[in-house]
């Protein structure tokens, strides 16, 4: 019977290393139970220890923060300056809260009228039905009615 001929190791495969771990501490030695947190003023997980500011979180937006960014935005405010009065949200995020969810949100009487029909058209619930109807985003419409039409 023929054997196939032993193929040489490939050098470029990793190999399981004998050598001890690098990350473990010598015996007695213990990590400190308080690290110093660099940025406790921010909630958590919004800034590294660097202290500059992390992507992909999802902290909702507060009627305080919506208020001062439209204040700002009137008054003609740069996206930095504005986005420094937002410590823990990066100038992407604040542009893009103000152009998907708020730069919509002012209505016109008739679109206020237009929205209160729809509203009864399609049921409260429907905000997306009724953003599609109104050419606004549902976010937007949903947000003007709850603070608009206190009752129906």
């Amino acid at each position: 019977m023929l054997h196939p001929p032993a193929s040489p190791q490939n050098p470029r495969k990793r190999r399981a290393s004998h050598s001890p771990k690098l990350n473990t501490l010598p015996p007695g030695t213990a990590l400190p139970s308080d690290p110093v947190t660099p940025n406790a003023h921010l909630p958590a997980g919004l800034a590294d220890e660097t202290g500059k500011k992390r992507g992909r979180t999802n902290t909702p937006w507060t009627a305080q923060e919506e208020q001062r960014l439209k204040q700002m935005r009137d008054s003609g405010h740069s996206w930095s300056e504005i986005a420094k009065a937002f410590p823990a949200r990066t100038e992407g995020s604040v542009k893009k809260h103000w152009y998907k969810d708020m730069h919509y949100a002012e209505f016109a009487e008739d679109e206020s009228a237009a929205l209160r029909e729809a509203i009864k058209e399609y049921e409260a619930n429907k905000w997306k039905a009724i953003g599609q109807k109104l050419g606004k985003p549902a976010k937007a419409c949903e947000q003007y009615a709850k603070e608009h039409f206190k009752n129906g």
